[in-house]
């Protein structure tokens, strides 16, 4: 365990900027060492405007460097694995964003090499973070919706979103899957979270031919304890409700507004005897507190809130929802 964490950063794109190098910097047990680009002038820019002591265009020079304890991966999809894998195998702890590879194969590629290497290996997985989660989860937790029945969930960034053809992520080689993985991965992961426990089916049906960047993703999952969700992730859908529903035995929860990290909303709480409580929950900086919670986590030789076990049952999901909607099967996945 060390006294602060000296931070590089590989990628530097929209989420870089807008939320993790603010991120690294908010808290005072970091400190940014190094930035990479492929264009020496924009990783100068980005020195220069977050503090970081070296700018790079080479990711080797960013390992070589002793005062770098800990790597962020934000880099298109494709090539998370190998960076990652680079890190580990050079002692650095792992701050990777989603999906942490793009096949269930390379993912497992990477927590063998963390592992092995002895470092922390993280995800950024940020819905973790946001309170009205965190609520749902300790209301479903203590039983007082009783068995879980079933959950509805709509995520979608708009569409808008979807006009990004000229990015990489409208690139089957190097964004994996549409959607499914640059939304999706976020609500897949928070209904692990919620429910504690695990996918164990899968049927997907997708908008697209196979191997086409889906824009509409809906999908049914059957959790290991009984429960089942309906699951409709999309870019293609104006006005969007970003709702969620779980149902109890006892009770149901709906939460108004809050499967995207940036909007806001508010939940409520309806119970089979008649109570109901509503609480609003403004949007928050999600990003900004998975980096935190990731940072502390290192300090404090404690486990992060998503770890490189979450990010491959996210890979390993998304692989079986291909395979689904592609093959027209349901899939299996092991609990």
């Amino acid at each position: 365990m060390t006294k602060v964490n000296g931070w590089g950063l590989i990628g530097t794109g929209r989420i870089a900027d807008d939320r993790v190098l603010p991120a690294i910097n908010a808290y005072e047990g970091n400190r940014l060492i190094g930035v990479v680009s492929r264009s020496q002038e924009r990783a100068n820019t980005f020195a220069k405007k977050f503090n970081a002591k070296h700018a790079y265009t080479s990711y080797d020079d960013l390992l070589k460097n002793p005062e770098v304890t800990v790597i962020a991966i934000h880099t298109p999809n494709s090539q998370h694995a190998e960076q990652a894998i680079a890190a580990a195998r050079a002692g650095k702890h792992v701050f990777c964003d989603k999906p942490m590879a793009t096949s269930a194969v390379d993912a497992e590629r990477i927590v063998r090499e963390c592992e092995k290497a002895g470092v922390t290996l993280g995800v950024n997985f940020h819905n973790r973070q946001m309170p009205c989660f965190i609520e749902t989860r300790r209301v479903v937790q203590s039983g007082e919706i009783g068995k879980v029945l079933m959950v509805q969930l709509e995520a979608s960034a708009g569409v808008g979103a979807a006009s990004v053809a000229a990015t990489w992520r409208q690139d089957p080689a190097q964004a994996g899957l549409g959607t499914s993985m640059n939304v999706g991965t976020h609500v897949y992961d928070i209904l692990r979270f919620i429910l504690g426990s695990e996918i164990v089916q899968v049927s997907a049906m997708f908008d697209t031919a196979p191997h086409v960047m889906e824009t509409t993703s809906l999908t049914t999952f059957r959790f290991a304890n009984g429960a089942l969700a309906q699951v409709n992730v999309n870019q293609s859908t104006p006005n969007p409700h970003n709702d969620f529903v779980i149902y109890g035995s006892k009770g149901r929860i709906t939460g108004r507004g809050l499967t995207r990290s940036r909007e806001g909303g508010e939940m409520h709480v309806h119970l089979n005897d008649g109570t109901t409580r509503s609480q609003k929950y403004p949007a928050i900086n999600a990003h900004e507190a998975c980096v935190v919670d990731f940072s502390k986590a290192l300090l404090e030789g404690q486990v992060p809130a998503a770890t490189g076990f979450d990010g491959l049952r996210s890979v390993q999901l998304t692989d079986a929802m291909g395979k689904s909607a592609w093959e027209g099967v349901h899939v299996r996945l092991a609990g």
